[in-house]
């Protein structure tokens, strides 16, 4: 075929800007994945630094409940003295260990005076520890406000971290600390799963920049050093959540986040390498020049040969080609993102697509949803009209939680996002959820923990004390009548002295069993500490509260404790009994006069139930 010269130039032209095409086209898919390999890594490197964060601070939270406990239910006293009798230094003890298995993380738990001295501790074996050093322990002595402290803790064998609360005496001095130590295995084993990539690395420091436990798993890499300023301006609050910052080291890229634990002086620091997270993305790039570079070749050889004769025909090749591999990337990109991914028509919400995960979470096949609307995964519909209004009025709704269900009826707890986008001229709801039944569950599992006595499975101390006020304000608001009952295990001592603490244990345990048969559900009823009981009694007479006490008190003389070995142990309990007056503020009040009725029967013969009204008192 002969062309003349004004179709070669016309060809020579359209080649040369088929060409440059061509190789904006590879420019820009070179360029634009470059930008989304680093926005992935970003993401990752940032929600890797925020689930640490959320691990971290609830280890440490969950530290300082416990201390609160025992902050409540040890005196300064107990603290300050070493030398509180074997009897005592037993049952403190126990209490501290009792404490100490409810808090995986931690290796020991200690009691230190006002100077400086450890005076009691949950293990006296482990890992040799140094307390608060004089100069630290005299600033917190003259900072009334930090109720919370922490230190760096130098072991024979590892270091760790030490986790402490203040103490006061009533006159408001400085009465020690108790404290809790988190060794640094619990954080490298925290650590030690994660995927990093060949250099990357994370790590925990605290506010000064020093390194508590770190984790890095390239051998050979410049060590990263926290960044003072950055710190600075995370504890000021200046940056709000976390920073991800950029930083070049050995001709590589490093993405590093920052992120504070809330509540603590320490940070975690997750770094990543773009030696990693741009691996795939080089190989591609070469993968898409060369071949880029063949269809250049190709296509220019097919526009001189057939360019009148495949013109439509290339083109519709390339431009199906083309939408079949991003077709392909978004259906792979949906089908293996982790969370549960709900597609809808507006206005009438029904379901054109779920991914597997989402198939997974409600228990449905994918197809098998095509038929419903988003509302039949709810467990109650009118929480869906509500979020489809919000969504309606603002941008979309993120990361609330909502009850929802399976296709089987089950239902489960949920973290939803949910948005609207504008597809063609129709508009598609998203809805992203997350499984959050587990965490739910943990909630209330530290919750229990928090309220419930661990030995007698009665409330607890604290939660009696909040509970019972709010009661006694019901009680003298209403003018309704109120007793409270305070009960007391007779020679509690001589029983572990004799027996062994076991034995002890199981007369608490028979106390408490006694106290829930023969009292009412809606009477409260706590154990204050060692073998003393409390039980509140709504609506109930000084007269109905004495023939309660009775039935409690013959009951648990009653009671027989089998040992293994034959041996038969028996017990009796003195009761106090005070009633609701009108001048009571607080709970403390019936409690006082409870006391003083259970010292009375006490010094009267024991195995009684006395009422406070009935002791004679002096005039």
């Amino acid at each position: 075929m002969i062309w003349s010269a004004r179709q070669s130039t016309t060809i020579t032209v359209f080649a040369m800007l088929f060409g440059l095409g061509m190789i904006s086209i590879l420019g820009y898919q070179v360029s634009s994945s470059y930008q989304a390999e680093v926005a992935q890594a970003r993401a990752r490197t940032d929600n890797l630094s925020q689930i640490l964060e959320a691990q971290m601070r609830s280890a440490l939270r969950e530290v300082d409940l416990v201390l609160r406990d025992l902050e409540d239910r040890i005196t300064p006293e107990e603290v300050a003295s070493e030398s509180l009798g074997e009897a005592h230094n037993k049952t403190l003890q126990s209490l501290l260990l009792d404490k100490l298995t409810l808090v995986r993380q931690a290796d020991n738990i200690l009691l230190i005076g006002p100077d400086g001295v450890l005076s009691h501790r949950a293990l006296d074996i482990g890992t040799a520890m140094q307390p608060f050093d004089r100069a630290y322990l005299d600033q917190v002595r003259d900072d009334p406000y930090r109720e919370r402290l922490y230190a760096r803790t130098a072991g024979k064998t590892q270091d760790g971290l030490l986790l402490a609360r203040r103490y006061e005496t009533p006159q408001g001095a400085f009465g020690g600390l108790v404290a809790a130590s988190v060794p640094s295995a619990y954080f490298n084993q925290v650590l030690e799963n994660l995927d990093l990539g060949r250099h990357g690395f994370v790590m925990l420091v605290d506010e000064g920049g020093s390194v508590i436990t770190q984790r890095a798993s390239g051998k050979g890499d410049e060590p990263f050093k926290a960044e003072a300023d950055v710190l600075q301006q995370l504890k000021s609050g200046a940056l709000s959540g976390g920073l991800t910052v950029i930083r070049h080291a050995n001709g590589a890229t490093r993405l590093v986040s920052y992120r504070q634990i809330t509540g603590s002086p320490f940070f975690i620091i997750v770094g990543m390498s773009s030696l990693d997270y741009l691996a795939t993305w080089r190989d591609n790039t070469l993968y898409y020049l060369t071949g880029g570079s063949l269809l250049l070749a190709m296509a220019l050889m097919m526009i001189y040969f057939f360019w009148r004769s495949h013109r439509l025909a290339r083109n519709l090749q390339q431009k199906e080609s083309r939408l079949n591999v991003s077709e392909s990337r978004f259906r792979q990109m949906i089908e293996t993102i982790p969370v549960a991914l709900v597609l809808a028509r507006l206005p009438e919400c029904f379901i054109t697509y779920i991914n597997q995960q989402a198939a997974r979470t409600f228990d449905i096949p994918q197809a098998g949803a095509l038929s419903l609307r988003a509302a039949d995964f709810y467990l109650n519909s009118e929480d869906f009209r509500e979020q489809l209004q919000a969504v309606g009025q603002a941008q979309g709704i993120r990361n609330i939680e909502v009850r929802m269900r399976r296709w089987s009826g089950e239902s489960f707890w949920a973290s939803l996002s949910m948005s609207s986008v504008a597809v063609g001229e129709e508009i598609t709801l998203m809805i992203g959820i997350s499984d959050i039944t587990e965490r739910k569950r943990l909630e209330g599992e530290l919750k229990r923990r928090a309220t419930t006595d661990g030995l007698s499975g009665l409330t607890n101390r604290a939660y009696f004390m909040e509970v019972a006020n709010q009661e006694l304000a019901r009680a003298s608001r209403y003018k309704r009548p109120l007793a409270l009952l305070m009960l007391d295990i007779d020679h509690f001592k001589r029983i572990n002295d004799s027996y062994g603490h076991d034995v002890g244990d199981m007369a608490i345990k028979a106390v408490a069993k006694v106290l829930g048969g023969a009292l009412r559900d809606v009477d409260i009823v706590a154990r204050m500490g060692g073998e003393e009981f409390t039980a509140l009694l709504p609506e109930t007479s000084p007269e109905l509260a004495q023939a309660a006490a009775e039935r409690v008190r013959t009951q648990i003389e009653a009671h027989r404790i089998v040992l293994g070995d034959g041996t038969v142990v028996q017990f009796t309990g003195s009761i106090g009994i005070s009633a609701l007056r009108p001048e009571d503020q607080l709970i403390d009040d019936l409690l006082k006069r409870a006391d003083v009725a259970l010292y009375h029967a006490k010094h009267h013969g024991r195995n009684q139930a006395v009422v406070y009204d009935a002791i004679p008192h002096p005039s």
